[in-house]
């Protein structure tokens, strides 16, 4: 399987070259993003460490070129930095005092806690995509359809959400429904044309091993290898006329097989994920589920997460409330965020939101509550349009 992968990864793009020639413009577009998380009057327990200031520094370039049959030939090249909470690198994180398993997809444990983490920087996206009247193709590093297709609940947080966050102040959150197994790994996907609002798609990824900001299945934390991942997902998105109404909804599976040094996996881990956003004139409502054996006989990990959102006097209003349990880390959660954001400017956007987390561990329950301010700075610098 993996020569078909090398195969595929080289002769595709080579056999797009002969019609280059005939193309029309080649487009180059780079965008750069800061996000900068700011903890304030933060309640927490005596064990938990709220980080006061997290940051993340993101530069975006993509390239574009339509031949002349119609085929759209791009590539991307994404670079993250970021400080997250120095014990939840990748969203991995050891919840004990006694050695034992880690969960396949959830990266979580019962383990002591590890060394801190500093900043670190990311190579998220390198491929090269066709899209053209059969359907869209990716090669290279990227995520997989089925976090790509994911939808849930609205939320006026982009980095420091209760659900799949990116950013952790408190190190607590552990809800992640966007059902990304294998990271930006190395991988090819494929997606249909969307046909009466309906997309269906299929990723395979050979060796997930890359330590990425958000998911990071390099290893390191003592997660068991992830090798010959499949997924597929699909999504729909319609828009109703009566009633004024927007469907968005996903649904996504996958499997990889599985190693470890610690432990007895099944061999293999499954994960099935769901999500919908209803929206409506004046309210967008949301919610996602997903679940995973973890790789681990009786090692479940399960996470939903609702919400609803609305605008108001050019601001933007989300309340999100969510749970998530592993039987593999003995851990449970519950969170719920309320949250407002606005666009100072066209570059400038500020969000402030209120949270109150609780996490139930082996050793003991583990609480933060308190203020969270967003600030994204983002700016199209450069975009280049020629022959």
């Amino acid at each position: 399987m993996s020569r078909l992968f090398t195969l595929l990864a080289t002769s595709v793009p080579l056999s797009a070259l002969p019609a280059l020639a005939q193309s029309s413009p080649l487009e180059y577009e780079s965008s750069l993003e800061a996000v900068t998380v700011v903890s304030l009057g933060h309640d927490t327990d005596r064990v938990t460490d709220t980080e006061e200031i997290l940051y993340e520094i993101s530069l975006d370039n993509r390239i574009e070129k339509v031949l002349s049959n119609g085929l759209q030939v791009s590539g991307r090249l994404t670079l993250r930095g970021q400080r997250d909470h120095p014990l939840r690198p990748g969203f991995a994180g050891n919840f004990g005092d006694a050695a034992g398993p880690v969960g396949a997809y959830s990266g979580l444990s019962g383990n002591a806690a590890g060394d801190q983490t500093g900043a670190r920087g990311s190579l998220e996206a390198a491929y090269l995509e066709l899209d053209g009247g059969y359907g869209e193709v990716r090669i290279g590093r990227d995520r997989g359809v089925a976090s790509r297709f994911h939808e849930g609940a609205p939320s006026a947080l982009s980095h420091a959400r209760i659900d799949s966050p990116y950013l952790d102040p408190n190190g607590l959150k552990i809800i992640r429904t966007s059902h990304d197994l294998t990271g930006p790994s190395a991988k090819i996907s494929y997606a249909t044309p969307r046909i009466l609002g309906l997309r269906a798609a299929a990723s395979y990824t050979p060796d997930a091993d890359a330590r990425g900001l958000d998911r990071d299945v390099s290893g390191l934390n003592g997660q068991p290898d992830l090798e010959n991942a499949f997924e597929l997902a699909a999504n729909l998105s319609r828009r109703l006329r009566s009633p004024d109404v927007r469907i968005d909804a996903s649904l996504g599976w996958s499997t990889a097989e599985v190693g470890s040094l610690i432990g007895a996996p099944r061999g293999s881990v499954d994960t099935w994920s769901a999500g919908t956003q209803l929206e409506f004139p004046l309210l967008t409502l949301g919610g996602s589920w997903m679940s995973s054996d973890n790789g681990f006989q009786g090692g479940d990990y399960t996470a939903w997460e609702i919400g609803a959102g609305f605008d108001w006097a050019e601001t933007e209003f989300s309340l999100n409330y969510g749970e998530a349990e592993d039987d593999l880390a003995v851990l449970s959660s519950e969170a719920i965020s309320l949250a407002a954001a606005r666009d100072l400017t066209d570059s400038l956007r500020l969000a402030v939101a209120y949270q109150d987390e609780a996490l139930m561990t082996a050793s003991g329950n583990r609480t933060g509550a308190g203020f969270v301010v967003e600030i994204t700075l983002s700016s199209d610098f450069l975009a280049i349009t020629t022959n």
